[in-house]
Order: structure tokens, then sequence, then C-alpha cells
């Protein structure tokens, strides 16, 4: 459900507005209405990069964070100006990381370079130099090399890799020279090269080492520092958001609060002296969205919120989506034994994590997993493998009332789908009676009657001709659907003539029929999404079966674990995929478009410390 708020206005001598908002942070409840977006403030702008590098170092860091670092149980308090020493420490250990591995790179250039030559003392070739001789190292071609260069020149052939010569000539500084591409060599001979990697390389470990011990030690500094930033982010964005009045003399700010939060909110912000009205909310306003659920639908938030928060005058749709988009998941997934692995992983990462977020998240992989364990197993396949109970002959006709074969699967995504279209249906028509009242909604009520009942009468004729006792119940049914009909037809449009009425009401019987077949048939998916991923653990098994069955004991044991495991890996990973966006699309699509969400909602952030 959606949190009711209450609107508020404060007024603030220009002086005390500073230590008004500090009082009002205290409170950590107001939400403060933006009047001046973020982009048009400079200072804002700035503190969003700098806590965007923040952000960034702190991912850069924490790969090298060890397996037994130390808990960290409190965040350190920071000033800003050890904040700031922090992110120069920890970009210096990058940038100098930067230059290791380019000086290392450049270190085998010369080492390649210099092992074309081989080792030599370059006293040598001092001492050659002092004695009026000169020494020059050469390339040439094999094809461009000539075998009298040795006595014409004094050529000396040294190495010879990849067609190219590489040659010395020795003699006095004016004797001619070969038609060969002169070598300039490094400036140290190649054991100090070999000596001066391994320095490069030694420090290049150092270096990892300090960030490792930066990561397990002084991460809660960043951690801090960002806090600290993100404290004066808010104080700065609120400081900004009042309007002056009076020549500037007065500040007037605008805030929201939840209703259940107010009166201590109140009491505290008068105990002060400051000024507070509380205002009524207008239709244009963009209230804050805080939602409020149980246990089990707080899981599913983060879907509702991955597309947009509901507006204050609508229904919050998390805990109407989240038994379908469960089923929705299970039916996709489609393997008993799949979810069985989801829902133990996810166990696990939840006792562990000490995070709320992973906590939450591995709540709702939980009821995912645990849900597909029972809907795979009704399928007939864990972890590929058919069980006897989905075989032909074992369980007979029991087989095919219980549990889910091919013929019932797809009925059952129709049946589901039409289900949830009614459903939002019956949504659209609550939402709009609660905005405008019952009798706008009529039509709407009338719509998801007429189709829920006209798919009753069509199911249950048929019965009633063997059991006539039914045949009361399909006249009830065939009633209702013309009633329903007729008021979707006739009173759609409350206020206007029955002749406009009319014609609207054809006009929206044509789009809720083409759209209820499109809509329908989109739920055929969860059918062929869920065969396919049960088909193709089975394919890996059998493939693990054929390949393995003919090695030798021992090596066949490890090549069929290779394949399952490797197979079923691969599988779950696309059904998990496929599992999570194909629910989710018939959630934004099919059950927002028919329960008439309009979304466009602000989430409430109170305005408090870090």
């Amino acid at each position: 459900m959606i949190t009711a708020m209450n609107k508020y206005l404060f007024l603030i001598y220009h002086r005390e507005y500073e230590s008004f908002l500090e009082k009002l942070r205290n409170t950590g409840v107001v939400h403060i209405q933006e009047t001046k977006a973020t982009k048009d403030v400079a200072e804002l702008q700035n503190l969003l990069l700098l806590r965007k590098g923040i952000a960034e170092t702190m991912r850069m860091l924490a790969p090298y964070k060890s397996e037994n670092a130390p808990a960290q149980t409190t965040t350190p308090v920071v000033t800003e100006t050890a904040g700031e020493q922090a992110v120069k420490d920890v970009q210096h250990l990058f940038a100098e990381e930067v230059r290791l591995k380019n000086a290392i790179v450049a270190k085998k250039r010369e080492i390649e370079q210099m092992e074309l030559w081989g080792q030599f003392d370059f006293s040598s070739i001092a001492r050659l130099s002092s004695a009026g001789y000169e020494m020059n190292f050469y390339a040439s071609s094999a094809s461009a090399y000539k075998p009298e260069w040795a006595e014409i020149y004094g050529a000396i052939e040294i190495n010879t890799v990849r067609s190219t010569v590489y040659f010395v000539t020795v003699g006095h500084k004016h004797d001619p020279k070969p038609d060969a591409e002169r070598i300039k060599l490094p400036d140290y001979d190649l054991s100090t090269l070999y000596k001066q990697q391994e320095a490069l390389e030694a420090e290049l470990q150092a270096n990892a080492a300090a960030k490792t011990a930066f990561a397990d030690n002084r991460m809660g500094e960043l951690t801090a520092y960002d806090m600290l930033m993100a404290d004066k982010f808010a104080f700065t964005n609120a400081m900004v958001q009042a309007e002056g009045q009076a020549d500037d003399k007065l500040m007037l700010l605008e805030g929201w609060v939840p209703t259940a939060d107010a009166a201590p909110m109140e009491q505290a912000i008068a105990a002060e002296g400051y000024y507070i009205e509380k205002m009524e909310i207008k239709e244009e306003d963009s209230v804050p969205i805080k939602l409020k659920n149980n246990a089990f639908a707080r899981l599913f938030e983060p879907i509702t919120k991955m597309y947009s928060m509901p507006n204050y005058s609508e229904l919050d749709p998390t805990p109407l989506l989240a038994p379908f988009f469960m089923l929705f998941f299970a039916l996709c997934f489609g393997d008993g034994g799949y979810g069985l692995l989801l829902f133990v992983i996810a166990t696990i990462a939840k006792i562990k994590s000490d995070s709320g977020a992973i906590k939450s998240l591995c709540g709702m992989l939980q009821w995912l997993g645990g849900t597909t364990a029972v809907v795979g197993s009704l399928m007939g396949t864990v972890f590929g493998m058919v069980m006897p109970w989905a075989g032909d002959d074992l369980l007979g006709s029991v087989r095919n009332d219980y549990f889910l074969n091919q013929d019932n699967m797809m009925k059952l995504s129709v049946v589901l789908g039409l289900l949830q279209i009614i459903f939002a249906k019956y949504v659209a028509g609550y939402k709009t009676h609660i905005q405008k009242g019952f009798k706008y909604a009529l039509a709407t009520y009338a719509w998801a009657t007429f189709i829920l009942f006209g798919a009753l009468s069509f199911v249950i004729k048929p019965l009633a001709e063997s059991k006539p006792e039914l045949g009361v119940v399909a006249l009830a049914f065939t009633g209702i659907t013309g009633l329903a009909l007729l008021i979707a037809l006739f009173y759609n449009s409350p206020g206007k003539n029955i002749f406009m009425n009319f014609g609207a009401g054809l006009w929206a019987t044509y789009n809720t029929a083409s759209g209820l077949l499109g809509d329908t048939l989109s739920y055929i998916r969860l059918f062929a999404i869920g065969l396919t991923g049960g088909i193709l653990g089975g394919v890996f098994n059998n493939l693990a079966v054929q390949i393995g069955g003919g090695l030798p004991t021992g090596l066949n044991f490890l090549v069929m674990a290779i394949i399952l495991l490797f197979g079923h890996g691969l599988n779950i990973g696309l059904c998990m995929i496929s599992s999570l966006v194909h629910p989710i699309r018939l959630t934004f699509v099919e059950f927002y478009k028919n329960s008439e969400f309009e979304g466009g909602g602000n989430e409430y952030t109170p305005f408090k410390r870090s």
C-alpha cells in the first residue's frame, strides 16, 4: 500500500535557515519538495561528480580485499580533509600501478631487442671506442645481406630471426658503412635489463599488496567519506530548494511527511519557534511515494521500482503482482531440481550476508526457488530427468488429471493469463472508483465481469448438457454476462446521452476484443519457455551418458561430470534470464496496461543523516 502523506509549509528567517535545516535533518522524516533541478546548481553537480569518483574508487579497490580481512563493525568518523586524502592515496596506488605496468611493457621491449644480440659487456665497446674503433649494430633482410660484407665492412653475423639478419661491424669511424638499417641499442646490457624488470615486477607486487592492505584496513574511510559527501549533498540541496520571500529575508520551504510521523515532527519544529503550517494536498502536487507492505510483498518491491513508482492517487501494484510473478517465474524455470538448488543457494547467501538489501533479494529468490521446486516437480522434471510420476504408463489418468504435461501446460498458461488480465481490469475499475467515484468505474467493472462470466459460461455449458443440475448455474452465468455487456455498452460515460455511450461502447468492444486476444496469447510463452528448459536439461543428460558411457571406468565419470556441470550450469543461467525477463514483461506490459497503471511517482527520500 501507499503510505499517507502530509504536506507542510515552513517559513524561516534567512539567518536562521541553516540552523533550521539542522533541526529538520534531526527529525529525519521530512521529504523536501524540490523546486530546482540538480543539474541547474553547479555545487550539487560537483558533489555528484565527487561521489561518483568515490564510488568508482571503491569499486576498483573492492577486488583487492582479502578473504580474511577483519570485519568492520562500525564506520569510522572522518573529516572532509581526511576523506580527500584517503581518495588521493588510493588513486596514487592505481596511478602507480599503471606506471609500473607501462614500464614493464617498455622494459620487455628492450629485453626482446637485446635478446637478439645476446649478453655482452658494454665496457668492451667503450674500450674499442677509446682505441679508435667503432662498433655498429645493423639489421638487414636475409635477401639483401651479402656474404662479402664480412670482408668489405668487417661484418659479423650475430643472429637471424624471421628472415632478418642481425650483424655488427667493427672499424674506424670514417670507414664505409653497409646499406642496412642501423640499430640503436638500449642503454643497458641484457643481464641488467633482466634485473630491472624483476625490480619493476617486485614493485608491482608491492603495489598490489598495498592496495590489499588499504582495502582490508581503510575501506571504511572511503565509505565514511561517501556518507559525509551524501550528507553535504543533501544539506546543500535543501539549502537551494527554499524560495526567498520579502527581499530574501524569509525562506519558504515545502516538505512532505508520512502521516504517522507528522505529530512528533510538528512538535519538534514548533518547540524551536519556527513557523509550520499543514497544507492541503492538491491534485497537481507531486507527492513522494513510500510503499508499506507485509513481509512477503515487500520482497517484490524492487520489481515495482524497476519500472516506476505508482503515483499518489493510485494503488501500490506490488502485492497485486507478487503472486503472479512468482508463479510465472516457476512456470518458465520449469524444473524442480533447479528450483530447489536456487532455494538452497539463496538461503545460504541470506544467512551469510550482512547487507539488508542482499538479504531482501535472497528472500525473494527463496520464494521463487521454492515455488519453482513445487511447480517443476508437478511438471515432472528434476535436473532434466523425467520423474516416474510423469511417465505415460505408471499413473495413467492420474498423471493427466493432477500433473502438468504439454497439453494442460498450454491450457494452464492461457487460463493464468486470462485470470491476470481479468484481475487487472478489476484493479483498474477499483482505481477509477477511488479516484473519481463508483459510477465512473462501473463500465470497467462491467467489462471485467463480462469477460469472467463469459469464460465461465463457455466452460460450464458443455458440462450442463451431461449434468442437468448445472443448467441453472449456466443460465445465471449467461444472465450476468449479458447484464455486464449492457452496462459496458450503455453506461460507459456517465453524464452523456445513450447514443454517445453506445458508440463509445462499440469502440470499447472492438478494443477489448482485439486487446484481449493479443494479451492472452502472450502468456503461451510461459509454456514454451518452461518446456524448453526441461528439454535442454534432458539433452545434456543424454549427451553425458552417450559420450561418457563408452569410456573406461573412472574417466567416464569425470567426463560425464564435466558435461553435466557445464550443461546444467549453462541451462540454469539461460532459464534464470528467461524466467526473470518474461514475467517482468508480462507484468509491465499486460498487467500494467490492463490495470491502467499510470506510475510516475517519486520515491520518498527523507532529509536525514546517512
